[in-house]
């Protein structure tokens, strides 16, 4: 079982959606600015997104909103999101539920926000993760 609220859960994918909607927002105006987008590939497109520092999402609210959700999570909370991303990634089956938990458990290092929010398909794999456990 993950134990965490399933309308917690929800609201992380609402804004995790908006965040990412932000962060393409961000590089369709950088190409639009600076150079002509008939030059980028989906990869230089990618690294130009993981490129984006901190201070340059600072002004993304939803950044903020959707950082704030996660850091204010309890511990145990925390560790049920990093268990349902990785069930809905298919890292693990449902049955494994126990085990994803136990590893997240183990990998925590005070940047489970950071480690969701550098997730390209969070929403999505939250939302998987949810149908898979049946909730």
């Amino acid at each position: 079982m993950i134990p965490i609220n399933e309308d917690k859960v929800e609201f992380i994918i609402s804004v995790a959606r908006e965040y990412r909607e932000g962060s393409m927002a961000m590089v369709s105006e950088e190409l639009s600015e600076n150079h002509a987008a008939d030059n980028y590939t989906e990869h230089s497109v990618a690294n130009m997104v993981e490129s984006f520092t901190s201070e340059d999402h600072a002004m993304n609210s939803s950044y903020e909103e959707l950082k704030s959700a996660i850091e204010n999570l309890n511990e145990e909370e925390r560790y049920a999101l990093v268990a349902l991303m990785w069930i809905g990634r298919g890292t693990y089956n449902p049955d494994e539920a126990e085990k994803a938990m136990n590893n997240a458990r183990s990998s925590d290092n005070q940047h489970t926000a950071e480690y969701l929010m550098d997730t390209p398909l969070l929403p999505d794999y939250l939302e998987e993760g949810l149908i898979q456990i049946g909730k």
